[in-house]
């Protein structure tokens, strides 16, 4: 007994459960890594999707910083005018002959629409300037009046032309007004009394995308109710303004022109290249300003 050593701790002991210590830190250091790298974005991409599904809008999880807001408007001299609710138009026909008058009409402060003629010596001049100033162009259509002793001019439908002449002639027309944005008739009491005809006319017009204004020379005209049975936008005229060449009957006619607006909310009128036209028009500008709203033709047909 006396004989027998103490027995003693194994040596190693506290190295091996430092050993294991290391192992267990590395675990969780990869466990930790494998999370972040592949099971965290696939939970985000998931809130993303919900996201997505709750705002109806695609959900990003980047986005570039919002731009700094634009500078706000200069303000206005003055205020607006307030937005009349009658709205006229006045179609100045037969442009593209005179010279002088012609070019006063456009060059006057108003919101006038003009139809050109296709074999007027000035038509281009005069298109040249109405579209440098925004004004509504027409192509004025000659066509063929029932009285014979009235000339259209060069150029005219008749009834007596074969489909393919009708789309011809009209097509050289087209291409003599640049920039018309739609078409009406220069006389043609005939030709727009006859259905056939002017089937052939309209659906041409609606394949080139412009519209028909019915000048109505004729009360047994069918161009503006086949047009609205052909879904082709159109209106037709309401009063002639210059019938009666005097200044003061025109601003009469200017002035029943604004009522049947304020009435029936829209109208439109027809005037010529007369002297008189453009005497009573820039004496009666401030009305026209005034009491109702003057716009392109092109924004009352339908």
């Amino acid at each position: 007994m006396a004989g027998k050593k103490p027995a003693r701790k194994k040596k190693g002991g506290k190295t091996r459960y430092f050993r294991w210590f290391l192992c267990g830190l590395l675990l969780l250091s990869l466990a930790a890594a494998v999370f972040l790298g592949f099971l965290r974005p696939a939970t985000v991409k998931t809130l993303s999707s919900r996201l997505a599904a709750l705002t109806d809008k695609p959900a990003t999880l980047f986005e570039e910083p919002m731009l700094p807001p634009a500078p706000s408007p200069p303000p206005l001299k003055s205020p607006p005018l307030p937005v009349k609710e009658a709205r006229l138009s006045i179609v100045i026909d037969d442009m593209g002959y005179k010279d002088k008058v012609c070019t006063d009409l456009i060059a006057l402060d108003l919101n006038l629409s003009f139809a050109f003629l296709p074999s007027g010596p000035n038509t281009k001049g005069q298109i040249d300037q109405a579209h440098r100033l925004k004004r509504d162009i027409l192509l004025h259509l000659p066509m063929e009046p029932r009285d014979s002793k009235w000339s259209p001019g060069p150029g005219a439908l008749s009834t007596s032309m074969s489909d393919r002449d009708i789309q011809t002639t009209v097509a050289m027309a087209i291409a003599a007004v640049p920039h018309a944005v739609g078409v009406n008739n220069h006389m043609g009491s005939r030709f727009t009394e006859n259905r056939d005809s002017m089937l052939v006319c309209l659906t041409f017009l609606k394949q080139r995308h412009l519209f028909f204004l019915d000048s109505v020379t004729s009360a047994d005209s069918v161009g503006y109710g086949m047009a609205r049975q052909m879904a082709l936008a159109t209106a037709r005229r309401d009063i002639f303004i210059d019938n009666s060449q005097t200044p003061e009957d025109i601003k009469t006619q200017l002035g029943n022109l604004i009522e049947l607006a304020e009435k029936r909310g829209s109208a439109i009128g027809i005037g010529h290249p007369h002297q008189a036209t453009l005497d009573a028009l820039r004496q009666y500008q401030t009305e026209l300003r005034e009491k109702a709203r003057l716009v392109g033709v092109s924004r009352l047909v339908k």
